[in-house]
């Protein structure tokens, strides 16, 4: 209820007793500019009374979490969501879930399952139908979500109260089974983006990847050569797979090093080196015959470099090559035996080596190259400059 009638002194105080003893919290719209939704938490009772006596009565009135439940607000709701919200839940307080939560939807072609490394979201696809009935039998035609972590960095999915208020009963009851205990943080970035309603404050390392690889390919533009990199991806589109493992599983992981090392070794072309440094060595076999093998693109560009480059330091360029050897390392572990898939939240935590390492590689390589006098007048964004990138 708003309370900009409330103008009498009476009415102050009878409003301020009720405060007091626990029964109205008053929203003045300082943590959230709208005081008609209860977004947060109401300010303690101390300083909402303060506030009154300091900048008089403004807001809107909301009845307490406790009072609602004694009015048995909530008591005849089975959605547990709603009835939070019935309840008197701030209608922006979240919940964290098992990343499980949404992996019936992720692998099921009828939904479109869009993930970022900072939030997401669930669209049923136009016309797709279950039998005679469209999916939406399920309840979910679109659902939005994001990413929060406890302090081992262990990831959750997170989802707010109104968007799980918008959820049917049944769908309701299915998140909250796999509802997690525990302290959880929203990623910055989606507090930032849903909560403040500001910009992202950095770039995430997948994208960040991306872009790097872009730039390569335009200083190589410059210098009169073809692209380095085979592939590129524009307008942060990404591949599919390329981004967080929505679940932790020793598969996942195995698929995600896969791809990564296509988008790193094996998408560096053989063309860009042509003319600079022999593409094949040449061998003998047992018997004594020439053979003629072909390089590898990691030794290519290594000879490429120790060719063109001379750095001041040497330590970046060879931890760049331990890196692009890194993750080819990675790739090629399963290839030698048969591996037991797991659950374990302990690939969340290689995967970030991984890419770091894959991003770090990049990132040198298109240092190296900006130095060649036909790429000094580029402009390299300063997101990728300052390496704003979130590792997370």
């Amino acid at each position: 209820m708003g309370v900009a009638h409330l103008t009498q002194s009476e009415d102050v105080e009878v409003i301020k007793e009720l405060i007091a003893c626990g029964r109205l919290d008053l929203v003045r719209g300082d943590s959230h500019p709208n005081p008609h939704i209860k977004a947060f938490e109401a300010e303690p009772i101390d300083v909402q009374l303060k506030k009154i006596d300091e900048a008089s009565l403004v807001g809107c009135l909301y009845p307490t979490p406790q009072l609602l439940v004694e009015q048995g607000a909530g008591a005849n709701e089975a959605a547990p969501y709603t009835k939070a919200l019935k309840e008197g839940a701030p209608q922006l307080s979240f919940r964290a879930f098992d990343l499980r939560a949404l992996e019936w939807y992720r692998n099921d072609p009828r939904f479109d399952f869009e993930v970022d490394d900072i939030h997401g979201r669930v669209l049923q696809k136009d016309g797709t139908q279950i039998a005679d009935r469209a999916v939406v039998r399920d309840g979910l035609e679109f659902f939005e979500f994001g990413f929060a972590y406890d302090s081992d960095m262990h990831r959750a999915i997170a989802a707010f109260i109104r968007y799980l208020h918008d959820l049917p009963e049944e769908l309701q009851v299915q998140m909250a089974v796999h509802e997690l205990d525990g302290s959880y943080r929203l990623h910055p970035d989606f507090f930032r983006t849903q909560i403040i309603g500001d910009f992202p404050e950095k770039m995430s390392i997948y994208d960040a990847f991306l872009e790097e690889k872009k730039q390569i390919n335009r200083f190589c533009m410059q210098m009169g050569k073809p692209p380095l990199f085979r592939t590129e991806f524009r307008e942060l589109k990404r591949p599919h797979g390329f981004g967080i493992l929505l679940r932790p599983t020793k598969k996942e992981f195995r698929d995600f090093a896969l791809l990564l090392d296509q988008m790193l070794s094996d998408d560096l072309s053989r063309d860009f080196f042509k003319g600079d440094v022999n593409l094949n060595r040449n061998l003998t076999d047992e018997d004594g015959n020439p053979v003629i093998q072909s390089k590898g693109t990691i030794q290519l560009l290594e000879e490429w470099i120790a060719k063109k480059f001379r750095p001041a330091d040497p330590e970046p360029v060879e931890q760049m090559f331990a890196d692009f050897r890194s993750v080819r390392k990675v790739r090629q572990k399963p290839a030698h035996k048969v591996e037991d898939n797991e659950f374990d939240q302990k690939y969340l935590a290689e995967q970030r080596d991984l890419i770091s390492s894959a991003y770090g590689a990049v990132r040198t390589l298109r240092m190296v190259l900006e130095n060649h006098p036909a790429a000094r007048e580029d402009e390299v964004p300063d997101y990728l400059r300052e390496a704003k990138v979130w590792t997370m």
